[in-house]
């Protein structure tokens, strides 16, 4: 690894990298599985789907291919598990950088995450200190330049795309993770599907 390659150009008689013996011990076993699809623009590949598995222990990742019928590509390992560069920060990927709605390059390929199973966004959720797109609190605040807006004051709640609109409108770029967050925590079912409750939001902020 480069921390080896560091070391040993430092040290006479190199020794290993030490190991984050606290993440080790409170993460191991723990996998985070995100659900991804190919953005590379080429037809043949639209309809492939992937799980892009995060390993917290280590920060290691892996990706797997699903089957898919008519896809041509058999299911199985894409990417061994191991820690990746993150191209776009030049440092080794992160969990932070792992959350619904972004694009990530993995193998030289753009995979666009759609998706988190729950026990993923239950661990999140319980460590929303180190991502803030699973706090509620810090997702309710981040709507504060639209709580004058009549929709958000509305019992029938918001669309979660309506939503999305409103707070861009307002100049808020609210990630599709941060929705889910809004909608597991203020969210109601409704004929239409799932909606954002505005008033359960607000009062959110009052007492923030």
């Amino acid at each position: 690894t480069e921390e080896d390659s560091l070391i040993n150009t430092q040290m006479i008689q190199p020794k290993p990298p030490k190991a984050d013996l606290v993440k080790l011990m409170v993460n191991t076993g723990e996998s985070l599985r995100f659900e991804a699809k190919m953005v590379n623009g080429e037809p043949e590949d639209d309809c492939r789907r992937f799980v892009i598995a995060f390993f917290p222990d280590t920060d290691r990742v892996a990706v797997y291919e699903l089957q898919q019928r008519n896809s041509g590509h058999m299911a199985g390992k894409f990417r061994e598990k191991s820690r990746i560069k993150n191209p776009q920060t030049g440092r080794y990927f992160e969990l932070r950088d792992f959350y619904v709605g972004t694009v990530v390059s993995i193998c030289a390929q753009p995979f666009e995450i759609v998706r988190a199973d729950e026990h993923c966004l239950q661990y999140l959720e319980e460590h929303s200190d180190e991502f803030p797109y699973a706090d509620p609190t810090a997702c309710a605040r981040r709507l504060i330049p639209i709580s004058g807006e009549p929709e958000m004051r509305s019992e029938e709640g918001i669309d979660p795309d309506r939503l999305k609109s409103l707070a861009a409108e307002a100049g808020v770029d609210l990630v599709n993770h941060e929705v889910i967050t809004l909608l597991r925590t203020f969210g109601m079912d409704t004929d239409s599907g799932p909606v954002v409750c505005g008033p359960r939001v607000l009062e959110a902020l009052e007492g923030r």
